[in-house]
């Protein structure tokens, strides 16, 4: 097993073991806030910052994006590593 594998390895254990909805409470929301930063710094050519991000259509876009991240960024990203976990260690018990 090469060292970038045994890194993954080690992380995704302790992540796993804070459980799943620890995981996308961090990752998934940290995902669509940052989704949500990314999209509307194109609007603040034509609009303030405050136009922008301090308003009610800007409060519900945010949180439709965190949501989003939480359950389907978050999701899509467990099952990935799970893949990728499960690979590595296949690999390591054969002996490859």
């Amino acid at each position: 097993m090469n060292d970038q594998d045994r890194k993954f390895k080690e992380l995704w254990e302790k992540r796993k073991t804070k459980g799943r909805w620890k995981y996308g409470l961090v990752h998934g929301s940290a995902f669509g806030f940052l989704v949500f930063v990314a999209i509307n710094l194109l609007n603040l050519k034509d609009q303030s910052i405050s136009e922008v991000y301090f308003n009610n259509v800007a409060l519900s876009q945010m949180l439709t994006m965190v949501l989003a991240g939480i359950l389907g960024y978050s999701s899509v990203k467990w099952w990935m590593n799970e893949k990728i976990y499960k690979r590595i260690a296949d690999k390591e018990e054969s002996g490859a």
